[in-house]
Order: structure tokens, then sequence, then C-alpha cells
């Protein structure tokens, strides 16, 4: 008898469709709730539907807006900031279309406004809903983010030209890392609530968990070798004993503390 399958698990893109599926069901409920003069009068599940397909598109808007601007290479910080910005403008036409499709014109197309009046004052009507989609959104997306960029590293490994499989990228494991720190991490340090990552090219504090840090750098060849301190195994120059304690030599001549608990494991790996 073949062994039960073990569950898969969940990627990220699914975890963005159900973000994106949650905050709408949750968002149009709450918007009938409170019946918005908008929909005053509307049977309540053209309402909801109304509000839905509103929450749908902000939602969908919003991440496809971060997702892209992440690619151009900014962080993450700037790339939810810039989209949470752009987001009224991108969606304003978008609503009035809907409004539009759902019996529901603005009054200023019946008063013969100028077009480019009724964008605006769509932008300023849906502005506080868009920021509010789009806090909530984010908010739940770091909540996950550590789980989801260990599963990443763990199913899509960095390769090479030559087929070869190569380490991922410093910023695929801790995206919070600066860009201009490279890849070749040498140590991380917790330090109250920020990590401090050391790595061939600088140093830099990052409002991390230490452990999160460390469960993210799993694909890497690295030690925990005392309760605040992980250690690249590729840059151990020397380890020595300190008192009744023992002190790891780093390539950079940084000297790390080595718990007795841990120093065997750290020399077997060393050996090996």
């Amino acid at each position: 008898m073949s062994p039960p399958s073990q569950p898969q698990p969940e990627t990220s893109l699914k975890r963005q469709i159900r973000t994106v599926l949650m905050t709408t069901l949750v968002g149009a409920g709450f918007a009938v709730a409170i019946e918005p003069d908008h929909t005053v009068g509307m049977p309540l599940l053209a309402a909801y539907g109304l509000w839905m397909t509103h929450f749908l598109a902000v939602s969908g808007l919003f991440l496809t807006t971060a997702t892209f601007l992440r690619r151009t290479r900014m962080n993450d910080l700037q790339s939810v900031l810039v989209a949470a910005i752009l987001l009224p403008l991108l969606f304003a036409p978008i609503s009035l279309v809907l409004d539009m499709g759902f019996g529901k014109p603005d009054a200023e197309f019946a008063a013969g406004a100028p077009m480019l009046g009724i964008f605006w004052d769509e932008v300023l009507t849906v502005a506080p809903i868009s920021l509010a989609v789009a806090v909530v959104l984010a908010c739940i997306l770091e909540m996950w983010r550590p789980q989801m960029t260990q599963i990443g590293a763990e199913q899509n490994p960095v390769t090479s030209q030559h087929g070869a499989a190569t380490l991922p990228s410093l910023r695929s494991l801790i995206p919070s890392a600066p860009q201009h720190l490279g890849d070749n991490i040498i140590r991380l340090h917790a330090q109250d609530h920020y990590v401090e990552i050391v790595t061939t090219q600088g140093n830099a504090l990052l409002s991390e968990q230490f452990g999160d840090c460390v469960d993210n750098l799993a694909p890497l060849d690295g030690f925990q070798c005392h309760r605040s301190h992980w250690i690249n195994l590729a840059h151990i120059d020397g380890l020595s004993r300190s008192g009744s304690s023992y002190v790891c030599t780093l390539s950079n001549g940084d000297k790390v503390p080595v718990s007795r608990r841990r120093h065997h494991e750290l020399t077997t790996k060393i050996e090996l």
C-alpha cells in the first residue's frame, strides 16, 4: 500500500487569491450593512453584487500593481506605498464603469459634467475605500510573508545557465535585506527587536524576528551556534576555546560565541 500523500504547501499566488476573495466577501458584506447612499433602494443581492465587484477590482488592482512594482527592483515597502497611492487613480474609471453596469451611474453623467471633472470626483470618492483595502491587504500579506518566503526558497531554487543548482539570492530569502548587501551572507545577530545582518558587502539592522530569519535561511549551509547568533559555515576561519565556552572566528574577522551545547554539532559540521 502506498504511503498517504503529503499536503502540498500553499503557494504565494493561492494565498493572494484567498486574501482577495476574503477581503471581497467581508468588505461587501460590511458595505451593505452600513447602507451607504450609493446603493440605497437597490435590492439586497444587487447591492451586495455591486460592492463585491468593487472590492474584488480594488483588491486585485492593488496586488497586481504592488507585484509589478516589486519586479522593478522596488523593495516591499516602496512597492506597497506606491501601489496604495496609485490605487484610487487606477480604480476610479473601473468604478465608474461598474456603477453604470449596475444601473447606478453618478449624477454628474446626467448633468453633462466634463469627463475630467467626473474622473477626479470619482478619484476622491473611492480614495478612502481604496486606501482602507490596501492597508488591510498589506497587513495580511506581511503576516504571511515569512512563511511564503521559506516555501518559495524551498520550491524554487535558483539554477545556473548550465542547469546546476545554485544558492538562492539573499533577498529571495529575506526580502527586507537591502540590495547593496549582495548575497554573500556571513552571519546574523539578534539585537532586541532587530536582527543585524552581515555580508561581505556590509551590514544592516532589519526589523525582523531572529527566529524567522533563521528559518528563512534554511536553504543555505548555515548553523545557529548560539541562541542569538547564526553563521554561514562557508565563512568559518577557526574555532577556539574561550574560558568555559567557545568562539568562532569568521572570514571578516568577527568573533561569534558558540554555546557549549552546540559546540559538538558545529565541529561535526566543519569536519564534514
